[in-house]
């Protein structure tokens, strides 16, 4: 039976000019956590795309039995529509959602990558969790509290993630780092200094490893993991047009 989908997390889509947008939302979240970027976006002229990922946006139930290839294959089909659709693509990818921007970026040309707390290296507190929740036959992780600066704000998220898709992060994470040499397209790197769910560290070695001739490393001061909802959302934005529209051949300014 198919689980009806949450009030915000549908699948988002607005056409503009012929520049896509294509933005990737967290593990266990949902698009909402990336919508008011993607509409900041819309207003500056651009199309975007934010996919429901699989299992995402119901219940962590539909999520148990999905593997992150089940959730790359989706997005395979997905984006090679979506780009057949543009004349120039560029990525967006927040926490696990850059891991899957990197993967589409090794696999496809684009015309740029943008990562905000993006997972390169597995997130070690989360994988010690999942190990301690299989000891005790658990099949879910409680997502705890939330890593946000502005406590006014609530991230669209599972309250439990399923053990397995964490028990795949390390893999995944490992493979990131093996085909990072395979990113050429200008990359933009938003990084929280207080993130508390992926080491920081991992922006410096994204930007260290990546084949990229253009690359830009912003640091976030005001806001922990969910940058994207927090207090630097407004910059991250900024930050990305300014990027984009160094990008687009058919800027109007």
């Amino acid at each position: 039976m198919d689980l009806p989908i949450k009030q915000g997390s549908e699948t988002y889509d607005h056409r503009g000019k012929n520049v896509g947008i294509y933005m990737l939302h967290d593990l266990a979240g949902s698009p909402h956590n990336i919508y008011d970027i993607g509409v900041t976006f819309v207003e500056a002229g651009y199309s975007v795309r934010i996919p429901r990922l699989a299992g995402h946006g119901t219940s962590p139930i539909d999520l148990h039995d999905v593997t992150i290839d089940d959730i790359l294959h989706a997005l395979r089909t997905d984006f090679k529509e979506y780009k057949a659709e543009m004349d120039y693509v560029i990525l967006f990818g927040f926490a696990f959602g850059g891991g899957l921007a990197q993967q589409l970026a090794f696999e496809f040309e684009v015309d740029g990558l943008i990562l905000v707390n993006s997972i390169f290296e597995a997130p070690e507190k989360l994988i010690v969790d999942a190990l301690e929740e299989v000891e005790l036959e658990h099949r879910f992780v409680p997502a705890g509290t939330l890593d946000i600066k502005n406590d006014r704000v609530k991230p669209d998220i599972y309250t439990e993630i399923p053990v397995p898709i964490i028990l795949e992060l390390p893999e995944f994470s490992e493979h990131l780092q093996e085909h990072a040499a395979d990113v050429f397209c200008p990359l933009l790197v938003l990084q929280s200094i207080d993130d508390h769910v992926y080491s920081p560290k991992n922006a410096d070695y994204i930007v260290h490893k990546f084949s990229s001739r253009e690359k830009h490393l912003i640091m976030l001061q005001d806001s922990f993991h969910f940058a994207t909802v927090d207090y630097d959302q407004e910059r991250i934005a900024k930050q990305c047009i300014f990027f984009i529209k160094g990008l687009d051949p058919r800027r109007e300014d």
